[in-house]
């Protein structure tokens, strides 16, 4: 798919439909103002909590400034320019939608543009402040989700730290391996439903369900497209190599990510991963930089996460991956780069031209896997795609050059964007249900080979 500007597109945007029958409607109408109203809630919680008079007197003023955007979003204003916050980001923010969208209101800009556009403004808010600038509105939601789940994180961890050392007690069974891999891949894309701007109020005993239908093969059946055998064909060629990860969810999610860099580690498959959080608050669940090396500390010190029901095997088992995690950490062999275009507003086939010092960077990679909905909507930039779209075609300029890793989508679906499927099967998942594309109960698994499509 030759290249395209972001307001004119092959095939239509994802737009609210004025007579509420779509899903961007519903999350326009309902579902991210619920976000919104949360994060007023919640921040005008911490502001009663403020230790300082000038404190709670810049908190008023930033919840009216939230309310603000609520009240724009809720009655359709015209997407209005960014304040400069000092990240470094917001010449081009303003710069896109100028370019691309000005006029535009919450209703009649695409999917794509106005719901990053809301998060960076809200970022926007508390980075201009004074006393507030390092305040993450999500971080609570966050950390308690992962806290609440700590059981069904020490059978997860304890699960991967058995098959991580049988894999390497037998490193010249490729079988053996694949199936390792199989099994790790499949945890990585289920993991991408523990999403907290969609599931809210995920509890212990449903983390410790999915990870049953994960380690069963019962989830397998809702791989709408699944090239995990063409990805395991690059994969077992990789000796030493570089893998990164560009994240999506922390958490639970964030955990299955870190275990898949662990086994490939320990398989000698990467001698390099590199995770790439967000730098700023993002799309409520998102991991940052502060996210990982919490998530990391509170697996090597469950205690000070306050972390019960604990038995002595699963803290030995938690202590001793999060010293591993640590010293990759240390080392060198874990790196995280936390680079602003993944915040910004341009889609993932602009990457060679728009950010193209990520790119060039990305290409020394030998496979970059993208995770969740966010980032796969960014790769197929959110369009009304045929659903038989080659997803090779839908990512675009990124697949077609010729230094291009292995790109790898890891996604559950939960916007009704989506390329690579079967159009015999997807008529088969809208006869089941209607909402399959944005429900949630559906994944992929979808490669663009890259440079190595010569060599699978």
């Amino acid at each position: 798919m030759t290249g395209f500007a972001p307001n004119n597109t092959p095939f239509p945007p994802l737009v609210a439909a004025r007579d509420g029958s779509n899903f961007t409607y519903t999350s326009l109408h309902d579902r991210v103002p619920h976000i919104l109203t949360d994060v007023i809630n919640d921040f005008y919680a911490a502001v009663q909590h403020a230790d300082s008079d000038d404190a709670v007197a810049e908190g008023k003023q930033l919840t009216g400034l939230l309310s603000k955007l609520k009240h724009e979003m809720v009655t359709d204003k015209p997407l209005t320019p960014l304040d400069d916050d000092g990240t470094g980001d917001i010449a081009e923010w303003n710069h896109w939608l100028a370019e691309y969208f000005s006029g535009g209101t919450w209703y009649s800009t695409p999917f794509l543009a106005w719901e990053p556009y809301m998060y960076r403004r809200i970022a926007a808010i508390f980075r201009k402040s004074q006393l507030w600038n390092t305040y993450d509105y999500f971080a609570t939601k966050k950390e308690d989700t992962f806290q609440a789940s700590m059981v069904a994180v020490a059978k997860l961890c304890a699960r991967v730290d058995t098959l991580t050392q049988e894999t390497v007690a037998d490193l010249g069974n490729s079988t053996k391996q694949h199936l390792a891999f199989v099994e790790m891949l499949q945890a990585s894309l289920w993991g991408n439903q523990t999403d907290l701007s969609m599931f809210p109020d995920l509890s212990n005993e449903k983390l410790e369900e999915m990870q049953a239908r994960i380690s069963s093969g019962e989830n397998s059946s809702k791989i709408v497209a699944n090239d995990t055998d063409r990805i395991w064909k690059i994969v077992s060629q990789v000796h030493g190599g570089r893998v990164d990860i560009v994240l999506d969810n922390s958490g639970f999610e964030l955990l299955q990510d870190v275990l898949l860099a662990h086994w490939l580690v320990a398989a000698g498959i990467a001698a390099k991963v590199v995770f790439h959080p967000k730098r700023i608050p993002w799309y409520v669940s998102d991991v940052t930089n502060t996210d990982f090396h919490w998530l990391v500390d509170a697996i090597q010190s469950p205690a000070s996460v306050g972390a019960t029901g604990l038995s002595a095997a699963d803290e030995r088992v938690l202590q001793g991956l999060g010293a591993q995690w640590n010293e990759l950490l240390k080392s060198g062999v874990w790196e995280l780069h936390d680079e602003l275009f993944w915040t910004g507003p341009y889609g993932y086939r602009y990457l060679p031209t728009k950010g193209a010092d990520v790119w060039n960077e990305l290409t020394s990679s030998d496979v970059v896997i993208f995770k969740g909905d966010l980032n796969y909507r960014k790769l197929v930039y959110d369009l009304q795609w045929p659903v038989s779209t080659p997803f090779v075609d839908a990512i675009g300029p990124i697949a077609d050059d010729p230094n291009a890793p292995a790109i790898v989508a890891l996604r559950t679906s939960k916007c009704d964007t989506i390329a690579g499927v079967d159009p015999q099967r997807a008529s088969e998942l809208f006869a089941l249900r209607k909402d399959w594309m944005y429900s949630g109960e559906y994944g992929v698994i979808q490669l663009s080979p890259g440079r190595w499509a010569s060599r699978i």
